[in-house]
C-alpha cells in the first residue's frame, strides 16, 4: 500500500487513476481546482474510504501551499506524486496567442514546479519516494514531425519544458532520496485527446500503472511511454 498524491483529479486520466489506485488499496490524496467541476471525484469519495480530496489550484502558489499544509496535517508522508494537472490549446504556430502560451506554461510547467517544491518534505518521509510528471510524446523534440498529430504548439513546448524540469528534478532531488520521471499516457479519449484517440481512459491508465509497478527502484530521470518503452527527449 502506498500513499499517493494526484493533481488534476477531477476528470479524465486523473479521475481514473484515483479509481484504479484506490481500488488497489492505496491511500489516494486527490486534488481538484474547483468544486464546480469536481462532482465525479467527490462522488467517488463516497465509495472509496481511502480516497481523500483537497481543493488545490496549481496556478496559485498560495493555493498550493495552503493545500499541502492541510494535507500535511492529516498525512505524515507521501510515497508517490502524480503531477497530472494540465491544459491544452490545439492552435498551431501562426494562430496561437501569447496569452495561451503563458497560461499553458503556467499550468503545465510552473504548476508542476509549485506542487513538487511544496511536497518535498512529505516525500522525504515516504518509502522510495517518486515524482511522476504526466508528459506527452508531443513534447519530444526528436519525434517532432513523426507524429500523426500537429498543431498544439504551446502544449508541445510546455511538455518539452516539463521534460527538462523532470530531468533536473531527478538530479537535484536525489539528495533528498527522491526520484523523478516523465511518462506519456499515450493518445487518450479525454476532453483533451478527443474521440479519435487510440486509448480509452481506463485502458491507458491500466497500461502505464502496470509499467510503473515494474520500475526498478534505481530508475531515475527518464521519459517513458505507456508501454514502458523509453521515449527520446
Amino acid at each position: 500500500m502506498k500513499r499517493i498524491l494526484i493533481t488534476g483529479a477531477s476528470r479524465g486520466i486523473g479521475l481514473e487513476m484515483c479509481r484504479q489506485l484506490s481500488e488497489r488499496g492505496n491511500e489516494v490524496i486527490a486534488t481538484y481546482r474547483s468544486p464546480n467541476s469536481a462532482g465525479n471525484l467527490l462522488e467517488l469519495t463516497n465509495k472509496c474510504r481511502n480516497l481523500h480530496t483537497y481543493e488545490l489550484d496549481v496556478n496559485s502558489s498560495e493555493s498550493v501551499k495552503s493545500a499541502i499544509c492541510r494535507i500535511a496535517e492529516k498525512f505524515t508522508s507521501i510515497d508517490l506524486v502524480f503531477n497530472n494537472a494540465g491544459i491544452l490549446d490545439w492552435s498551431p504556430l501562426g494562430e496561437v496567442t501569447a496569452k495561451s502560451f503563458q497560461s499553458i506554461y503556467n499550468t503545465n510547467v510552473v504548476g508542476v514546479f509549485r506542487v513538487s517544491e511544496e511536497v518535498i518534505s512529505l516525500l522525504t518521509k515516504g518509502t522510495t519516494p517518486l515524482i511522476i510528471n504526466l508528459s506527452s510524446r508531443l513534447g519530444s523534440i526528436e519525434l517532432r514531425g513523426q507524429s500523426q498529430l500537429g498543431g498544439a504548439i504551446a502544449y508541445q513546448c510546455s511538455k518539452s519544458a516539463l521534460n527538462m524540469l523532470t530531468k533536473q528534478m531527478s538530479i537535484d532531488y536525489a539528495r533528498h532520496g527522491i526520484r523523478a520521471i516523465a511518462i506519456s499516457p499515450g493518445w487518450v479519449k479525454t476532453d483533451m485527446g478527443g474521440t479519435e484517440a487510440k486509448y480509452e481512459v481506463s485502458e491507458s491508465v491500466n497500461l502505464f500503472l502496470a509499467q510503473i509497478d515494474k520500475l526498478p527502484a534505481s530508475l531515475n530521470g527518464v521519459f517513458l511511454g505507456e508501454d514502458g518503452e523509453m521515449i527520446p527527449w
